[in-house]
């Protein structure tokens, strides 16, 4: 491959981007999938580098490879590395050499290491410099058909069942919620949202910019089933976006509420049923609805 700076569609396309700030740490995006993805800013700063900071050098060494950036030194930085890195970097940096953080795949620190040497490094006075680029989280956003206007990151989603039904049981519809989970972990924890929200409306991204991407769309029943009928499609890591209510909820009052309950009691639905249906309603934690149920059964 030819080397990508030669083929570049604008004769020194480069010039006018300039790496002149000294004591900085660049944080670089790099691609989620597809090697294409990555901005010319982002190569402009890979090839000019003193040094790479790194989660794997072998992934960042496939990256730099594609696009003929060679002779790169690395620095290993994980989620187990000590503070003597983060003084080694600061040292660098205070020689005016010039550093970038990449992750293996995205935005670094997006549910990925370097928080710690971040926030090492500006209690240290030095310049961070964001060379934005690629992200799961917005990149699955943005083709899901979710309403995206107002969303949370909950970044990847606890090992244990108990700690995710923690989280779903204080779930506020008013936010559409965004998470990342294994493959590993899947089916359950699709389970787990079809328990607590068996009406809401969820995107499960996988693969994305990548040859088999694919966004599954629908309610959590649909979604469930897929994944059921289709156990080969549960692969690598998935992003989970789990739509907001879109009740305007200044529209009800009490009574509309006890309304509601006396309605679904009159019915024969279980004061538990009634709870949960009527929490993704009216936006109301599920426990506040049964309380009220009990206590307006007893005085009817």
């Amino acid at each position: 491959m030819q080397n990508i700076f030669t083929k570049l569609p604008i004769k020194n396309i480069f010039d006018n981007i300039e790496l002149n700030e000294k004591n900085a740490l660049y944080v670089v995006a790099t691609p989620i999938g597809n090697l294409s993805d990555i901005t010319i800013r982002a190569l402009k700063v890979l090839s000019e580098v003193d040094f790479i900071v790194c989660e794997d050098s072998r992934v960042t060494s496939k990256l730099l490879d594609q696009y003929q950036i060679f002779d790169k030194k690395f620095i290993v930085y994980n989620d187990h590395s000590d503070e003597k890195i983060c003084f080694k970097i600061l040292a660098l940096i205070q020689h005016q050499k010039k550093i970038a953080l990449v992750s293996d795949a995205g935005t670094p620190l997006i549910s990925d290491p370097g928080y710690n040497l971040i926030n090492f490094l500006r209690l240290n006075n030095c310049q961070i410099v964001a060379i934005p680029g690629a992200s799961a989280v917005i990149a699955s956003l943005s083709v899901s058909g979710i309403a995206c206007d107002q969303f949370l990151f909950l970044g990847f989603l606890p090992n244990s069942a108990i700690q995710k039904q923690k989280i779903f049981k204080n779930y506020n519809r008013n936010f559409s919620w965004v998470a990342f989970e294994t493959a590993l972990r899947l089916v359950e924890t699709l389970q787990l949202l079809q328990e607590n929200f068996p009406n809401c409306k969820i995107a499960v991204a996988k693969e994305l910019t990548k040859i088999y991407e694919q966004i599954i769309v629908g309610d959590i029943a649909f979604v469930v089933d897929f994944f059921a009928n289709n156990p080969d499609k549960i692969k690598g890591e998935m992003v989970i976006i789990i739509e907001k209510n879109h009740k305007d909820f200044k529209d009800y009052s009490l009574q509309d509420l006890e309304k509601s309950i006396l309605n679904a009691i009159n019915q024969g639905k279980s004061l538990k049923d009634l709870a949960q249906e009527l929490s993704e309603v009216y936006s109301l934690h599920k426990k506040e609805i049964y309380q009220m149920a009990i206590n307006l059964k007893n005085n009817s």
